[in-house]
């Protein structure tokens, strides 16, 4: 394969790979592990040969001899991408798919140490040194499989990573890749984003002042508390409940503002109760802001197929008094109008972000959640509108039971909204302190939406 250099967002510190698995049942009149494996090493290989880079490996090497600017690439690693088999399927102590079906497949029975072949969060475990673009972990339990995706964060954002697990599975089923897969999936990546012109960057002024949240601050001289212990879990919100949380929502929307989706009422919904927890600990007065992941596509013209790294923020931010109070409506529609396009910044603070990015030397002094405050602020990404309950590889396996974002190192008020499923549900990934979680449980007004997955 020819290398490729990855977008100007890829070339910012995400060093991580983003994890998720598919959980499916399997009886005794289905197909064997060996077919299954075969299927998932053919598909695999026509992945390939229509997207060679997803064989690759991440590198960072200098620009030219004695440049001392380095930029990240993908390079040739492998014929294809690594497919790792476990098999516990006779493990008494690993829990059968009938378990995890009765549990709610919940994440403590999901561990990344479990489900996949190294660690989000680089230097925890690992079955290698080398950084590959894609792994697929293949787990046979008793009577079922779980199909665990990484991708390295560098080369693809959720979206784009569903994409290309969406990819995979109709290479497994044996179906030709459209034109439009081919061209967008394969698209340069240098210049996906377009920089501020001239004028626009003088018009803007000082990069580092107007993306002053993303600008990681000098904290070499601050003291570093230990961190207080925290905790993976879920919760499921039903179709029933969604559709109750937006009608309650849609009785206060501002006036500016003509309707609300699914992720805005959960989202504020989340934010809101987190908050009203947090209250006992937190001065009123203190602000929170959250920070909740954007795909930008729609806002610069880039192809919805592209697999690349082509996210923002959009920062919202009230004061844990005003959360407790304010209706949620309300809420739902200050994260609407962020995203609104006749009003959002997100086109200009996107360009804004690659140009700071293209003119500096060092490209670590940026991240998405670098002036985040974790004990009062949250981080939330939505995953609902993927369409991972659809996918059956080719394996003879029918559609999976539960998708699931494998528990791995806690990360204060990392919050993911998972995939949703095909009668409406949508389970909520969250990570928060223990004494919050504690509460957050017991809460009755988040409760009253929100069932525990224990």
């Amino acid at each position: 394969m020819n290398e490729v250099v990855l977008d100007i967002l890829g070339q910012q510190s995400l060093e991580i790979f983003t994890q998720i698995c598919f959980c499916y049942s399997m009886g005794e009149d289905g197909q064997s592990k060996d077919e299954i494996l075969e299927t998932l090493r053919k598909g695999l290989k026509r992945l390939t040969e229509g997207f060679p880079w997803v064989a690759g490996q991440v590198i960072n090497e200098k620009r030219e001899v004695g440049d001392d600017t380095s930029v990240f690439k993908i390079k040739a690693l492998e014929r294809i991408p690594r497919l790792i088999v476990k098999d516990v399927s006779d493990q008494g102590s690993i829990p059968s798919l009938e378990e995890l079906r009765k549990a709610s497949f919940p994440m403590r029975m999901l561990d990344e140490s479990f489900v996949a072949p190294r660690s989000t969060i680089p230097g925890i475990f690992s079955e290698s040194s080398d950084v590959p673009v894609f792994i697929l972990q293949a787990t046979f339990i008793k009577n079922g499989l779980i199909l665990t995706f990484l991708g390295q964060h560098q080369v693809m954002d959720g979206t784009g990573q569903a994409h290309v697990i969406s990819l995979l599975s109709k290479a497994c089923r044996g179906e030709q890749f459209t034109r439009e897969e081919l061209e967008t999936g394969n698209m340069d990546r240098e210049d996906i984003i377009p920089l501020l012109t001239e004028e626009e960057n003088t018009h803007l002024g000082d990069l580092h002042q107007e993306l002053a949240r993303q600008i990681i601050l000098d904290t070499s001289s601050s003291s570093n508390p230990e961190p207080p212990q925290c905790t993976w879990t879920c919760f499921n919100f039903s179709s029933s409940s969604i559709n109750k949380l937006k009608s309650l929502a849609s009785k206060d929307l501002l006036s500016n503002t003509s309707y609300i989706t699914t992720d805005d009422v959960l989202t504020a919904f989340v934010w809101q109760s987190v908050s009203r927890i947090r209250f006992s600990r937190l001065s009123p007065n203190k602000k929170s802001t959250l920070a909740r992941a954007v795909n930008v596509r729609p806002y610069l013209d880039v192809p919805s197929t592209y697999p690349g790294m082509v996210q923002n923020m959009t920062y919202n931010d009230f004061t844990i008094s005003q959360l407790t109070k304010i209706p949620l409506g309300i809420i739902a529609s200050q994260l609407r109008s962020n995203l609104d396009p006749k009003i959002s910044t997100l086109n200009q603070d996107t360009r804004a972000l690659a140009t700071l990015l293209d003119t500096t030397k060092n490209k670590s002094i940026t991240s998405f959640t670098a002036t985040l405050d974790f004990s009062s602020d949250v981080a939330l990404s939505s995953w609902a509108k993927q369409n991972s309950y659809s996918l059956d590889f080719g394996i003879g396996l029918y559609n999976p039971e539960s998708v699931r974002r494998p528990q791995f190192t806690p990360v204060e008020s990392l919050m993911y909204l998972l995939p949703k499923t095909p009668n409406g549900d949508v389970a909520l990934a969250i990570c928060l302190r223990d004494t919050d979680m504690s509460l957050l449980k017991s809460d009755e007004q988040f409760i009253k939406y929100a069932t525990h997955i224990s």
